[in-house]
Protein backbone atom coordinates (compact mmCIF):
# COMPACT_ATOMS: atom_id res chain seq x y z
CA UNK A 1 0.00 0.00 0.00
CA UNK A 2 2.64 2.50 -0.92
CA UNK A 3 1.29 6.02 -0.66
CA UNK A 4 -2.21 4.83 0.28
CA UNK A 5 -3.76 6.03 3.51
CA UNK A 6 -4.88 3.62 6.19
CA UNK A 7 -8.66 3.57 5.85
CA UNK A 8 -9.64 1.79 9.04
CA UNK A 9 -9.90 -1.69 10.39
CA UNK A 10 -9.94 -4.86 8.33
CA UNK A 11 -12.88 -7.22 8.39
CA UNK A 12 -10.74 -9.73 10.34
CA UNK A 13 -9.85 -7.15 13.00
CA UNK A 14 -13.50 -6.19 13.44
CA UNK A 15 -14.52 -9.86 13.68
CA UNK A 16 -11.82 -10.51 16.29
CA UNK A 17 -12.92 -7.48 18.31
CA UNK A 18 -16.59 -8.50 18.27
CA UNK A 19 -15.65 -12.06 19.24
CA UNK A 20 -13.55 -10.73 22.13
CA UNK A 21 -16.47 -8.61 23.34
CA UNK A 22 -18.81 -11.60 23.18
CA UNK A 23 -16.37 -13.75 25.18
CA UNK A 24 -15.89 -10.96 27.75
CA UNK A 25 -19.67 -10.58 28.16
CA UNK A 26 -20.10 -14.34 28.56
CA UNK A 27 -17.29 -14.52 31.13
CA UNK A 28 -18.71 -11.56 33.04
CA UNK A 29 -22.16 -13.13 33.17
CA UNK A 30 -20.74 -16.49 34.24
CA UNK A 31 -18.59 -14.89 36.94
CA UNK A 32 -21.56 -12.91 38.24
CA UNK A 33 -23.72 -16.03 38.41
CA UNK A 34 -20.91 -18.05 40.00
CA UNK A 35 -20.54 -15.47 42.76
CA UNK A 36 -24.24 -15.78 43.50
CA UNK A 37 -24.05 -19.58 43.63
CA UNK A 38 -20.95 -19.55 45.85
CA UNK A 39 -22.65 -17.19 48.27
CA UNK A 40 -25.69 -19.41 48.47
CA UNK A 41 -27.87 -16.38 47.85
CA UNK A 42 -30.42 -15.80 45.15
CA UNK A 43 -32.99 -13.98 47.19
CA UNK A 44 -31.93 -15.19 50.60
CA UNK A 45 -29.57 -12.30 51.38
CA UNK A 46 -32.16 -9.63 50.80
CA UNK A 47 -33.57 -8.96 54.25
CA UNK A 48 -37.10 -7.74 54.78
CA UNK A 49 -37.39 -4.26 56.21
CA UNK A 50 -40.31 -5.53 58.29
CA UNK A 51 -37.99 -7.74 60.35
CA UNK A 52 -35.65 -4.85 61.16
CA UNK A 53 -32.65 -7.12 60.58
CA UNK A 54 -29.47 -5.69 59.12
CA UNK A 55 -28.63 -7.17 55.72
CA UNK A 56 -25.50 -9.33 55.53
CA UNK A 57 -23.09 -7.19 53.49
CA UNK A 58 -20.67 -10.09 53.03
CA UNK A 59 -23.34 -12.36 51.59
CA UNK A 60 -24.69 -9.58 49.37
CA UNK A 61 -21.16 -8.83 48.14
CA UNK A 62 -20.44 -12.52 47.49
CA UNK A 63 -23.69 -12.98 45.59
CA UNK A 64 -23.64 -9.81 43.54
CA UNK A 65 -20.10 -8.42 43.31
CA UNK A 66 -17.41 -11.05 44.01
CA UNK A 67 -17.81 -12.74 40.65
CA UNK A 68 -16.30 -9.69 38.94
CA UNK A 69 -14.44 -7.80 41.69
CA UNK A 70 -12.92 -10.86 43.39
CA UNK A 71 -13.71 -12.47 46.72
CA UNK A 72 -11.39 -10.00 48.47
CA UNK A 73 -12.51 -6.98 46.35
CA UNK A 74 -8.98 -6.60 45.01
CA UNK A 75 -10.15 -6.87 41.42
CA UNK A 76 -10.64 -9.56 38.82
CA UNK A 77 -12.76 -8.93 35.71
CA UNK A 78 -13.84 -5.70 37.43
CA UNK A 79 -11.57 -3.25 39.26
CA UNK A 80 -10.50 -3.32 42.90
CA UNK A 81 -12.95 -1.64 45.26
CA UNK A 82 -10.65 0.03 47.79
CA UNK A 83 -11.56 3.53 46.56
CA UNK A 84 -15.34 2.96 46.40
CA UNK A 85 -15.25 1.66 49.98
CA UNK A 86 -14.21 5.17 51.02
CA UNK A 87 -16.83 7.06 49.00
CA UNK A 88 -19.82 8.63 50.73
CA UNK A 89 -22.96 6.50 50.89
CA UNK A 90 -24.56 8.69 48.21
CA UNK A 91 -21.54 8.30 45.90
CA UNK A 92 -21.43 4.54 46.42
CA UNK A 93 -25.17 4.28 45.73
CA UNK A 94 -24.83 6.35 42.54
CA UNK A 95 -22.09 4.02 41.27
CA UNK A 96 -23.88 0.77 42.14
CA UNK A 97 -27.35 1.76 41.01
CA UNK A 98 -26.57 4.01 38.04
CA UNK A 99 -23.00 3.22 37.00
CA UNK A 100 -21.61 6.74 37.63
CA UNK A 101 -18.52 7.51 39.71
CA UNK A 102 -18.23 10.60 41.92
CA UNK A 103 -16.05 12.26 39.27
CA UNK A 104 -18.77 11.72 36.64
CA UNK A 105 -17.23 8.78 34.79
CA UNK A 106 -19.58 6.14 33.42
CA UNK A 107 -18.65 2.64 34.53
CA UNK A 108 -18.12 -0.13 31.99
CA UNK A 109 -21.21 -1.71 30.47
CA UNK A 110 -20.08 -5.01 32.04
CA UNK A 111 -21.00 -3.49 35.43
CA UNK A 112 -24.69 -4.22 36.05
CA UNK A 113 -26.87 -1.21 36.77
CA UNK A 114 -28.39 -2.57 39.97
CA UNK A 115 -31.22 -0.04 39.82
CA UNK A 116 -32.52 -2.21 36.98
CA UNK A 117 -30.91 -5.56 37.82
CA UNK A 118 -31.66 -5.43 41.55
CA UNK A 119 -29.77 -7.36 44.20
CA UNK A 120 -30.60 -11.04 44.37
CA UNK A 121 -33.66 -10.61 42.18
CA UNK A 122 -35.32 -7.74 44.03
CA UNK A 123 -34.92 -3.98 44.11
CA UNK A 124 -31.81 -2.83 45.97
CA UNK A 125 -32.47 -1.12 49.28
CA UNK A 126 -30.46 1.59 50.99
CA UNK A 127 -29.78 -0.81 53.86
CA UNK A 128 -28.33 -3.41 51.45
CA UNK A 129 -26.08 -0.87 49.74
CA UNK A 130 -24.88 0.43 53.11
CA UNK A 131 -24.20 -3.14 54.23
CA UNK A 132 -22.14 -3.90 51.11
CA UNK A 133 -20.09 -0.73 51.53
CA UNK A 134 -19.59 -1.43 55.25
CA UNK A 135 -18.41 -4.93 54.35
CA UNK A 136 -15.91 -3.49 51.83
CA UNK A 137 -14.49 -1.30 54.58
CA UNK A 138 -13.67 -4.41 56.64
CA UNK A 139 -11.46 -5.89 53.92
CA UNK A 140 -7.69 -5.43 54.11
Amino acid sequence: MSGAEDRGFTRGQITAFVATLAVAAALGTAAYQAGERLAGTGGGAAVSAATGTVPDGGALYAGNCAGCHGADARGALGPALAAPAGWSAAEFTQAVLHGRTPDGRTLSTVMPRFETAGLDGSAATEAQLNAIQAYLKTLP
